[in-house]
């Protein structure tokens, strides 16, 4: 049997090649969300005048930080805003999907970015957290302009 020397040199560096040692984490090592969806409860003007509220539904809530359109609305009510506390506010998507949201009656008064109630749909139950009015996104050919009051991640 004759070996070429390619061969030969092949074996001789596989048989002396330092192992590599891999550390896995030990246990359950959690899993890394890679987006969260997110739903925003906001209050809309128009001309600059308070007109409606809706809610907003983002499949991936990082896409929601510079002016970027939602991927579904629900329009809620059109003659004013809603009080979005002390009360169940329920919203169906164009999709069929309903969101309930329970924001607590002295959410306003809490620190931005606190729980302010929860939510929830078909599919997850939501904590809510109270927003800082941002503006979540505008649209149309006259000024509507969207301002983040809560927003909902999933529990």
């Amino acid at each position: 049997m004759k070996l070429s020397l390619l061969t030969l040199s092949s074996l001789i560096l596989a048989t002396t090649a330092t192992p590599v040692s891999l550390d896995f984490p030990s246990g359950d090592a959690p899993l890394e969300k890679r987006a969260t969806e997110t739903v925003y409860l906001s209050n809309c003007n128009v001309f600059g005048t308070p007109f409606y509220s809706q809610m907003n539904y983002y499949s991936n809530g990082a896409n929601s930080q510079n002016g970027e359109q939602p991927d579904d609305t629900c329009y809620l009510d059109l003659s004013g805003y809603v009080n979005w506390e002390g009360n169940a506010i329920s919203g169906t998507f164009s999709g069929g999907t309903t969101f309930t949201s329970h924001i607590d009656s002295t959410a306003q008064s809490r620190a931005l970015y606190s729980y302010s109630g929860w939510g929830t749909n078909t599919y997850h139950n939501f904590n809510c957290y109270k927003d800082n009015y941002r503006l979540l996104y505008s649209f149309g050919s006259y000024p509507v302009k969207c301002y983040s009051i809560y927003y909902c991640l999933p529990a």
